[in-house]
């Protein structure tokens, strides 16, 4: 493990101690001694006024509050290593998550943008909830996100609004109730996917659930719910900016439904006490303008 030069030596034991779950292996990993370790984490207890570890027989484990300062620890070390990449004056590349269905419709124009600018960056894929737990452990600068977060946690910039509707692959020609929507196969995104966020929170508020649904799929990818459709299997709520081109050429279309006027937030979110202050209303201000240019016309999957 590379030492932090930012972090104290009680910091980096905790931290070998936390990754490696042993008090033993951890004093290797540091090439010091077990009793060294032992004595470090014992000072820095009475230090800190509670508890880093439990003994268990020859294992140890992590209390709750030192499982909290390992968290913060782990974030610092990685805004540490971008800090002083930035001293060093590297330009580290820009880590930017993304949601699956944002994936799909805004993060290419983003991308393009940020390569005109000749702005280095890294994307990872994943869904909300996946992404806002690595923004809060530091592997992430950035993502952006359409589920329900907790802003108290995080710091955010709202970056557009999305219609969220029902398609199928037949057109209707009256809206319809939810309860008439129970016989059909529901096409779903994973737990922790926002769009699914979305969905149970507006079929709670309408006194239902999943579990009214006869059959309820689980798919990982929106393409592949788009496929599904398309070939007349079941219906399935998304952005409307993810079948733009469908309902255009008529392959889908849009299920009116009573009760659902759903226009979603779309978010850019960082941590909270982050270095990317500057960087996150540059990157906030693109997806902006890309929004108030039309960005729905301009994606092709």
């Amino acid at each position: 493990m590379q030492p932090d030069p930012l972090l104290d030596h009680r910091s980096e034991t905790l931290l070998a101690v936390a990754k490696t779950g042993s008090l033993t292996a951890a004093a290797k990993l540091l090439f010091v001694t077990q009793p060294a370790v032992s004595q470090q984490l014992n000072a820095w207890e009475k230090e800190l006024g509670f508890k880093l570890l439990d003994h268990q027989g020859k294992k140890v484990a992590l209390t709750p509050g030192a499982k909290r300062l390992v968290d913060y620890l782990t974030f610092l070390r990685n805004e540490n290593q971008k800090m002083l990449a930035e001293l060093k004056i590297q330009t580290a590349p820009l880590r930017l998550g993304s949601t699956l269905s944002i994936g799909s419709f805004l993060l290419p124009q983003v991308l393009a943008k940020m390569i005109e600018q000749d702005w280095p960056v890294t994307t990872q894929i994943g869904n909300t909830q996946t992404l806002l737990s690595q923004i809060q452990r530091g592997e992430l600068d950035a993502a952006l996100v359409e589920g329900d977060f907790d802003h108290r946690h995080f710091v955010w910039e709202t970056i557009g609004q999305e219609k969220f509707a029902l398609f199928g692959s037949r057109q209707l020609k009256a809206a319809v109730n939810l309860e008439n929507l129970f016989d059909y196969p529901l096409l779903v995104r994973e737990p922790g996917s926002g769009t699914r966020q979305i969905l149970e929170k507006w079929l709670q508020g309408h006194g239902s659930s999943l579990a009214d649904f006869k059959q309820v799929i689980e798919i990982g990818s929106p393409n592949a719910i788009i496929e599904l459709l398309k070939d007349g299997v079941g219906i399935s709520f998304m952005y409307q900016a993810l079948v733009e081109d469908e309902l255009a050429a008529g392959q889908l279309f849009e299920w009116k439904l009573n009760g659902l006027a759903i226009e979603h937030a779309l978010y850019l979110v960082t941590a909270q006490n982050s270095f990317f202050k500057n960087q996150r209303h540059q990157l906030a201000r693109i997806c902006r303008q890309l929004n108030e240019s039309g960005w729905q016309a301009k994606i092709s999957r």
